[in-house]
């Protein structure tokens, strides 16, 4: 266990030491726009000054992580970069205008130098964040800063992917070797000088063995079980996944689809354990739940009567579900369905003009309200606010049977709401869970603060409207 941690570690280090490269490049053009402009507005003297600086770059730092603003890949777009960073700071500086403008906000610097110290700051960074992105370019043509990367299939589509990484050497990548997947047929007969270097059930091994960044998955038969069970033999890796695709639309709704320059090659990052979900997605969790909770609990009361008069049975329903790394935990909502509604029945799904569901439950269900007691869940860490909702043990067993990638929705906090609640109603059978799938699986990867906010904006106007079922 520790030799893997090490070697994770050893993956892992040239992306974050690229990644605080990129922000303390940004430093120079921050403090060349805080020092000539912003301070001689301000009145700051001595040892404020750089009080003040280390709260705004704090900020700034803050702000652009979550933002996916300090990405590592040397061929991460330029133009995205600059269109995102732009975009930030330019909001920021909107709101902090309309506040001034407001009196809602002491800020005692006038428009005006706010204004020049935007400039300077924004097209100063992009500036320096343009030669550094240059540099790294310049590198990569040394065949300097390049993942090491493997290639599953040693086939002919194997052999063409990695002639055309070969010959594209600003893509990032650095061919070190093949592995013979279990489908390949005659790989003794194929000779390209790129070695052989163990077989599919020894992936993970090979990656922690040679510091292996990228994995691209060239097999011969594109069925989804062939490629889950590949992505599983990597799982837990700190890698990324590629794989060569027949047709983009092969994993839809599974995959980060994106085109790599000229080569056709779909995204999937098995490693979920990124800083944003692990750290500063649990602080945004508290940051709403915990304000959320004791803005809402006085109404907790009114909802409480409500049930009672309209059925008989407790006020809230006590329910199993699975959670993160198949951890069981217990979520407490608003009964909205008649006391014991199950118990001839067994586990079964809702269904539209549902028998079981209360009058005062349907309104409920309606704007989303027997979900609010989840905010305990959140606080104590069991749920996140976004994300794949929390399965019942005896479904899960029954879903784990017909998806066998079912288990990458607990390789992350289960939400209250998420992309699939906003996309689908509440599940009705198999086919609604099918179709959820697929929203969460995009969720899963492509999770990022811009799509939790999205979520959220989204959540409300789900609330407020009224058009939950």
């Amino acid at each position: 266990m520790l030799y893997e941690t090490f070697q994770h570690l050893r993956i892992r280090l040239p992306k974050w030491l690229t990644s605080w490269s990129i922000f303390f490049i940004d430093l120079i053009p921050a403090f060349i726009a805080y020092w000539f402009i912003l301070i001689t507005g301000s009145g700051l003297t001595g040892l404020s000054i750089l009080v003040y600086f280390a709260l705004m770059e704090s900020f700034w730092g803050v702000l652009f992580f979550s933002m996916n603003l300090y990405n590592p890949a040397p061929t991460s777009s330029r133009f995205i970069e600059i269109q995102r960073l732009v975009l930030v700071t330019f909001t920021v500086l909107l709101l902090l205008i309309f506040f001034d403008a407001l009196n809602y906000l002491a800020w005692p610097i006038n428009p005006q130098i706010t204004l020049k110290f935007w400039f300077t700051f924004t097209f100063g960074t992009l500036i320096f964040r343009m030669l550094f992105r240059t540099f790294q370019k310049f590198l990569l043509r040394k065949g300097i800063g390049r993942n090491k990367t493997v290639i599953v299939g040693m086939n002919s589509r194997g052999m063409e992917t990695a002639a055309q990484i070969e010959e594209h050497g600003n893509l990032g990548y650095d061919v070190i070797g093949f592995v013979q997947a279990i489908d390949d047929k005659n790989p003794n007969n194929i000779e390209n000088g790129i070695p052989l270097l163990g077989k599919e059930s020894q992936l993970k091994e090979i990656i922690l063995n040679n510091q292996v960044s990228d994995v691209v998955l060239a097999l011969e038969k594109l069925e989804h079980n062939r490629m889950m069970e590949v992505i599983t033999q990597a799982n837990g890796s700190p890698v990324s996944i590629k794989i060569v695709p027949d047709m983009y639309e092969v994993i839809s709704g599974l995959a980060r689809t994106e085109q790599i320059y000229g080569i056709p090659l779909i995204q999937v990052n098995p490693n979920l354990n990124t800083l944003y979900n692990r750290y500063s997605k649990r602080v945004l969790d508290l940051l709403i739940a915990i304000p959320a909770f004791l803005l809402i609990s006085p109404f907790w009361g009114i909802i409480s009567i409500l049930i009672k008069l309209d059925s008989t049975g407790p006020v809230l329903y006590k329910q199993d579900r699975i959670g993160e790394n198949h951890r069981k935990f217990t979520i407490r909502k608003f009964r909205s369905m008649k006391y014991d509604a199950e118990m001839e029945t067994g586990p079964i799904w809702a269904t539209d003009a549902d028998p079981r569901i209360t009058r005062v439950g349907g309104w409920l269900r309606r704007f989303r309200l027997d979900e609010i007691p989840q905010l305990l869940n959140v606080i104590k860490g069991e749920m996140s606010i976004i994300g794949p909702r929390p399965e019942r043990p005896f479904f899960m067993e029954q879903l784990m049977q017909e998806f066998p990638f079912y288990y990458r929705r607990h390789k992350i906090r289960p939400g209250i709401t998420g992309w699939a609640q906003i996309k689908q109603p509440y599940d009705r059978d198999i086919n609604d869970v099918r179709k959820k799938l697929k929203y969460d699986f995009y969720y899963i990867e492509n999770l990022s603060f811009s799509l939790d906010m999205k979520i959220l904006a989204n959540t409300a106007w789900v609330m407020l409207s009224g058009k939950g079922r």
